[in-house]
């Protein structure tokens, strides 16, 4: 029900709400011009913004959902 706090951005987070704005730019100037190939398209922008999720790849976070970066940040801080 509430938000976790404790996670940090997903991946992929600019792509997304990039993704989000143009489908809903599209959703508007379809209904607009009410051009249905248009407000399709706007559903397949909005499906291929959901799909960003299941990418491999990214940062490794343990269960407490820390990432391991803070490792190498310590030692860089060192030199």
């Amino acid at each position: 029900m509430f938000a976790d706090r404790r996670r940090r951005a997903g991946r992929f987070l600019e792509w997304k709400v990039g993704l989000f704005c143009v489908a809903a730019v599209l959703t508007i100037a379809g209904m607009y011009l009410e051009a249905r190939w248009m407000t399709g398209l706007a559903i397949v922008v909005l499906a291929s913004a959901m799909l960003l999720r299941f990418l491999p790849g990214g940062r490794k976070v343990d269960e407490f959902g820390d990432d391991d970066d803070w490792q190498d940040d310590e030692h860089q801080e060192g030199q």
